[in-house]
């Protein structure tokens, strides 16, 4: 009977023992996810939501940017595709054309009609074209990266109407030996944003 008991009572301090340390955990992991986030905003986690396209607009709250975003880079992405095809088709038109093999010259306008030379121009002119806009959608999806940073940063800058403006009278030197000069300078006081709450990223 003592046995019984004292195994019963080492079952029931294990079980109260297993009890807290998930109460702790749950209570810490809370913590260490406020320390990685930090306050709200972040521009380090808006960074990071900006990996997806409009994630750190969506994370700054600012939803009339979601739409910009989709739609430049949407729009040079397109421009880039359809420059890489057509240099794709002159490339690939340009190859049958100086084979030497009559059977595969080009049959379909306007390629038919071209010259090798011409075709080599234009080839080239569209791959040259190609890159370049494939360029600028790798910085349209970085300027939308950057854009969610910085408003990240800017949004802690307190605009209310805290901010103090005032001129105050300013006494200067003269190096020239006629005495002090006297005149007005500006002031303005700034005081600390209030913190916020810290949403999840989208």
């Amino acid at each position: 009977m003592k046995k019984k008991l004292f195994i019963a009572c080492c079952l029931l301090c294990s079980a109260t023992l297993l009890v807290s340390q998930e109460s702790d955990t749950t209570a810490v992991r809370p913590s260490r996810l406020r320390n990685f986030i930090g306050s709200y905003p972040t521009p380090r986690t808006a960074a990071l939501c900006g990996i997806i396209p409009g994630g750190g607009q969506a994370y700054n709250r600012k939803w009339w940017k979601i739409p910009v975003v989709y739609g430049a880079i949407g729009g040079v992405g397109y421009w880039a595709i359809t420059t890489r095809q057509q240099y794709n088709a002159l490339r690939d038109n340009y190859k049958w054309l100086v084979d030497g093999d009559i059977a595969t010259n080009p049959t379909e306008a306007p390629y038919k009609n071209m010259s090798a030379t011409q075709m080599k121009g234009y080839r080239d002119v569209f791959r040259s074209n190609s890159e370049k806009r494939f360029l600028w959608l790798g910085v349209t999806y970085l300027l939308s990266v950057t854009d969610a940073f910085v408003d990240a940063h800017l949004s802690s800058f307190d605009i209310s109407d805290d901010l103090s403006f005032r001129l105050v009278p300013d006494i200067q030197s003269v190096p020239s030996g006629f005495g002090p000069s006297f005149g007005i300078g500006i002031r303005v006081g700034f005081v600390p944003s209030r913190a916020k709450t810290i949403p999840t990223c989208p």
